[in-house]
């Protein structure tokens, strides 16, 4: 994973050189920007749930290559290629943060729906316990006040 960073760093210092000749290879700017979505992704989990992939047995780059049918010099080429036009590069990398803003709303959307769900059973439960003390304690009072 770092290497991917590193080596899209790489390209992008590159960048700024002249027009690279198109590859024969090349990806499709589409294509391109879904790879960039999912290695963001993945990169997220990593970061911040590594268990996952591990327990899953995931590997960025080989799921990456596998999932997009592609091989690290095709990738290398197209991205070294959309690199070197900075505009047309940046477009592709606003369109994936555009999605990861757009996929980060929705979860949040179902989390908040999670947590108030969570908390309205809390609150039930805690209600339906609470008279289950109140009328146990009632219980036990009658009991132990028993006029003969």
């Amino acid at each position: 994973m770092k290497k991917i960073a590193v080596f899209l760093s790489a390209i992008c210092l590159f960048a700024c050189n002249d027009k690279l000749q198109k590859p024969d290879n090349l990806l499709s700017e589409d294509k391109m920007e879904d790879i960039l979505y999912d290695v963001a992704l993945l990169q997220s989990i990593s970061s911040f749930a590594p268990a996952t992939l591990s327990a899953n047995d995931i590997k960025i780059d080989t799921y990456i290559y596998d999932k997009y049918q592609t091989d690290s010099l095709t990738f290398a080429q197209s991205n070294e290629y959309y690199a070197a036009d900075f505009d047309r590069y940046e477009a592709i990398l606003e369109k994936v943060s555009e999605r990861l803003k757009a996929e980060k709303v929705e979860i949040d959307s179902i989390v908040s729906k999670e947590n108030k769900n969570v908390v309205k059973d809390f609150k039930a439960k805690a209600v339906k316990d609470s008279a289950d003390v109140i009328r146990d304690g009632v219980k036990v009072l009658n009991d132990s006040i028993s006029i003969e």
